[in-house]
Formats: structure tokens, C-alpha cells, sequence
């Protein structure tokens, strides 16, 4: 297996752009977004560019596991200054695996009473002062967002 070091440094308002899976294996890479600090990194480093279907093997020295617990420290980690990853090469299993939806996931879309975003407070990204989602770390545009109760 592959591995490939990485080493993101914030120091614009852009997001770090990574869409992220987070299932029993650990956690994938489903793809990396334009014009972001992640794309910036693979545009000048093409020996080292984190790919889909990479497996994130650890973030600031967090080894990665299928936990619900490690998955929520390494989107903390995600959010910092600084971000060292370390990933593996992806294997035939893990692209299969992305390009397959589960049962198990289209099964949580019902796990919400209809309506249910309807109901909760919504902000401007400016309000928020955010740039990016705290959760899936995907750019946020200009229109309403929708906060959580714990403020994410």
C-alpha cells in the first residue's frame, strides 16, 4: 500500500475542499473540489495529490478508525491551521465501495420527520462567519445556511 503524506497550511479564507465518507472501513476520499486548498496542493504537488478513493490513514497524528468518536476529532482536525494527512493509495474495494450506494445510507434519509430543515434557524454565511460547512467541509455560498442547535 501506497502511503502519501500531506501538509495543508491555511492562509486565505479558502476552504481546505475535501468531500469526505465516513463509513466501516474509515474514512474516504469521494473527491477533491475546485479551487480550494486541497486542489492548489494537488496542482503543485503531482507526485503526492490526494485522489478519490484515497484512505485517509490519520490527520495531525490521529490514526483514522471507523468510529463515530475518531471520525468527529479528524473533522475538528480538519478545521485547523495546519493539517498533516497521511493517506493510502486507493484500493479496487474502496472505489467499488464509493461508486455504490449502500442501503445503509439511503436508509438514514428517512431517519428525519419531513420538513425537518424547514423548522430550523437559518443565517447568512456572513452571519456565521464561515466559509466553509463544519460538518462535510464543502465551500458555503453567499445564501441562507441552516445552524444547528449546538451552533454548527
Amino acid at each position: 500500500v501506497k502511503l502519501v503524506r500531506v501538509s495543508y497550511t491555511r492562509n486565505d479564507d479558502k476552504p481546505l475542499g475535501f468531500r469526505l465518507q465516513h463509513n466501516s472501513n474509515g474514512i474516504l476520499v469521494r473527491g477533491v473540489l475546485p479551487e480550494t486548498i486541497a486542489s492548489a496542493w494537488n496542482d503543485q504537488n503531482p507526485s503526492t495529490q490526494v485522489l478519490f478513493g484515497d484512505r485517509v490513514v490519520s490527520v495531525n497524528g490521529i490514526e483514522v478508525d471507523s468510529s463515530w468518536n475518531c471520525w468527529c476529532s479528524i473533522l475538528s482536525e480538519l478545521r485547523k491551521d495546519r493539517v498533516n494527512m497521511v493517506v493510502a493509495r486507493g484500493r479496487a474495494e474502496d472505489l467499488l465501495r464509493l461508486a455504490i450506494p449502500t442501503t445503509k445510507v439511503e436508509a438514514l434519509d428517512h431517519l428525519l420527520p419531513t420538513n425537518f430543515l424547514d423548522s430550523m434557524t437559518t443565517h447568512t454565511t456572513a452571519e456565521c462567519d464561515s466559509v466553509e460547512c463544519c460538518i462535510c467541509l464543502e465551500e458555503l455560498g453567499p445564501d441562507a445556511v441552516v445552524q444547528l442547535p449546538c451552533k454548527h
